[in-house]
């Protein structure tokens, strides 16, 4: 009789063990370790020399109170993000990916992993343990576009009505003056390029900028990435960056909103 009872207690204690673990985040911590070679991959920015010294410039010249990343992926970027020493955010759906990157950032005091949709968490962020900084600058680094369901524009919109001192970069954009970057298209009205944005850059009349350095003097993998900014100091601070070309069209889009 107690054998049985105590047979049960234990299938119910497994059972809620196994409800309360993802396997795959379990596998991803796994292959942490078991792979290193996936820790370094291509490299954070994709591999790409100018676009780190380009982060280097922003951060050093905008002087961010936290960085804030959507799409942590295995963490190679977060890597270099985190060297600044300043607070880290970052934000990652995949469960695999999350697990590698936990295990990863374990010992990384500045950097704080979060699991989930980049909006849901990005409003409780904003909202919550980073509201008191929103006045000051932000550094975003939006990377959480692998999906039919593209988040980018409701982050957009999310990140400038909270922080309007935000300073935003996105990954894989479109640059249209040079085909030689590459970026992301995921069918009819979700490529990334800057019609798809252009609804929080007329509502928020953000000021944006386009890689400076032609592709072909890239290395990497030679992604497109696009700057944004709301407030008119960041926006003639990120102008006088050698390493950006401000957007010709600039407010031309926007005409008559």
């Amino acid at each position: 009789m107690h054998s049985v009872k105590g047979h049960k207690t234990m299938k119910t204690i497994a059972k809620r063990f196994l409800e309360n673990i993802n396997l795959l985040e379990a596998i991803g911590t796994i292959d942490y370790f078991r792979r290193p070679s996936k820790r370094v991959a291509w490299g954070p920015f994709n591999g790409q020399p100018v676009r780190s010294a380009l982060f280097r410039d922003i951060i050093a010249n905008t002087q961010p109170r936290a960085i804030v990343e959507t799409g942590t992926y295995l963490g190679n970027t977060t890597e270099r993000l985190a060297e600044t020493g300043l607070p880290v955010y970052t934000i990652e759906a995949n469960c695999y990916n999350f697990g590698f990157a936990r295990a990863r950032f374990w010992r990384r005091h500045n950097v704080t992993l979060l699991r989930g949709d980049s909006r849901e968490i990005l409003r409780g962020l904003l909202d919550g343990r980073l509201r008191a900084l929103c006045s000051s600058p932000i550094f975003f680094y939006l990377d959480a576009h692998w999906n039919e369901d593209l988040p980018l524009a409701e982050e957009l919109e999310i990140v400038f009505r909270r922080c309007p001192a935000a300073v935003v970069m996105i990954d894989d954009f479109q640059v249209p003056f040079d085909p030689g970057y590459g970026y992301d298209d995921y069918g009819p009205r979700k490529a990334l390029v800057l019609h798809y944005i252009l609804p929080a850059v007329c509502n928020h009349r953000l000021g944006s900028f386009y890689p400076s350095t032609l592709s072909a003097d890239e290395g990497g993998t030679r992604r497109g990435c696009i700057v944004l900014a709301k407030d008119s100091v960041l926006i003639s601070t990120l102008s006088s960056l050698p390493l950006l070309r401000t957007n010709e069209m600039n407010g031309a889009p926007c005409a008559g909103t």
